[in-house]
């Protein structure tokens, strides 16, 4: 028997590695709960945590996840290994999703395919956000491992195509950043719409320069760079642990800001770096610097790009979405990558130069502010939900 619901409720499923997925969603989650909407979400692992942080209704999953070696590579090996279960932890995910779903009107999947099997079960109407359909394995040995997996995220897609709707949160193309990951099959290019990044504020939503600057208790008079450290934990501390010591030798020249996502790293901070471990609204340091640096999530870096800002990107070993979002937009010139195992001062110090001493870089990352500035994809969420559950009834 059905329980007793009132209003109309979504539940949104969110894929918990890294930040950009819970991000996003909670954008979606504020935007529909100002249009009388109760929201319900569900994730696991980095996602779980940070839908907590922003005040949401969340409920955990057991958490899938791939492997990762001390130096903070994707490895193959051990991605195998901590998912011999997947099939039943997939399961799992699924009984827990049909039971978070059981009052819900509509079912909002966040690249979680358990989310979209549940709503199909139980005959809800299915969206689906994304940012990429194909999941690469870049890897230059086992050949018969990485088919394995290949054929796997073959499976992940074809659930994703059952959704009434697939929505990428991306540029369209040509500036679209995951552009080798968003390979769309022709059988259902009829339900799949390119609607931008999905960024609740824009730089003149923001208070002034003046004001953030206050709030942060900035000096200014210098070339401002941000840090900003996202993804998995333990590939954020990794690069936290190498950067911030380098970054630490070029204060003399440059302001620069850190942002660590809620973790501590227990490490000796260089003196002149400003350090923040958690920044409730990161938009208000990407609108007052100059550079942002960190890794290669599609969300951050169209949040960064968003607002006209050129990228230093230093995508995690190994991780293929990462290294087709870094060479993506290092082709369209927006910025420049630095491998994380090829990283020393030197080439920190050049690149840093090369992107704020050569304009070019600025100019094709205002292309993509100016072309965020003709969106609205919140709006557009907020359409796609009312269209599905109408035309479900």
């Amino acid at each position: 028997m059905r329980p007793r619901c009132r209003g109309l409720k979504a539940h949104i499923g969110v894929c918990g590695i890294g930040f950009g997925h819970a991000s996003r969603s909670a954008s979606i989650a504020r935007k529909l709960k100002e249009m009388g909407w109760e929201i319900s979400s569900s994730s696991y692992g980095d996602g779980l945590e940070y839908l907590k942080k922003m005040n949401l209704h969340v409920k955990p999953v057991p958490i899938v996840r791939y492997g990762i070696l001390p130096e903070a590579k994707v490895s193959i090996k051990l991605t195998i290994f901590r998912n011999l279960l997947l099939p039943i932890r997939f399961a799992e995910q699924i009984a827990y999703e049909m039971n978070y779903l059981e009052c819900a009107d509509i079912a909002i999947s966040d690249s979680r395919a358990s989310t979209v099997i549940a709503g199909k079960l139980l005959g809800k109407p299915v969206l689906t956000i994304l940012n990429q359909f194909n999941i690469r394995v870049v890897y230059p040995r086992y050949r018969r491992l990485i088919e394995l997996l290949e054929g796997i995220a073959q499976v992940v897609g074809w659930i994703w195509a059952r959704s009434d709707k697939i929505l990428i949160a991306d540029y369209p193309p040509p500036l679209t950043i995951s552009k080798q990951n968003l390979v769309i099959p022709d059988g259902i290019k009829d339900r799949v719409e390119f609607i931008g990044p999905i960024i609740d504020k824009r730089p003149e939503d923001l208070p002034s320069r003046e004001e953030i600057e206050a709030k942060y208790r900035l000096s200014g008079g210098k070339p401002r760079i941000f840090f900003h450290a996202t993804g998995p934990s333990y590939e954020r501390r990794k690069l936290i642990e190498e950067l911030l010591p380098m970054l630490g030798k070029l204060v003399d020249r440059y302001e620069i800001i850190a942002s660590f996502g809620g973790m501590n790293p227990e490490m000796s901070i260089p003196e002149g770096i400003k350090v923040f471990e958690w920044v409730d609204e990161p938009l208000e340091l990407f609108k007052i610097s100059d550079l942002v640096i960190c890794r290669a999530g599609q969300t951050t870096l169209a949040k960064a790009l968003s607002y006209g800002k050129p990228v230093l990107m230093i995508p995690i070993s190994a991780h293929g979405e990462q290294l087709g979002n870094a060479s993506s937009v290092a082709e369209v010139g927006a910025g420049l990558i630095i491998r994380q195992e090829e990283l020393t001062p030197r080439l920190l110090e050049r690149a840093i130069e090369a992107l704020l001493l050569n304009k070019s870089y600025k100019i094709i990352a205002g292309k993509y502010a100016e072309f965020s500035s003709n969106l609205n994809p919140l709006s557009r969420v907020a359409e796609v939900v009312e269209e599905l559950l109408g035309g479900a009834r």
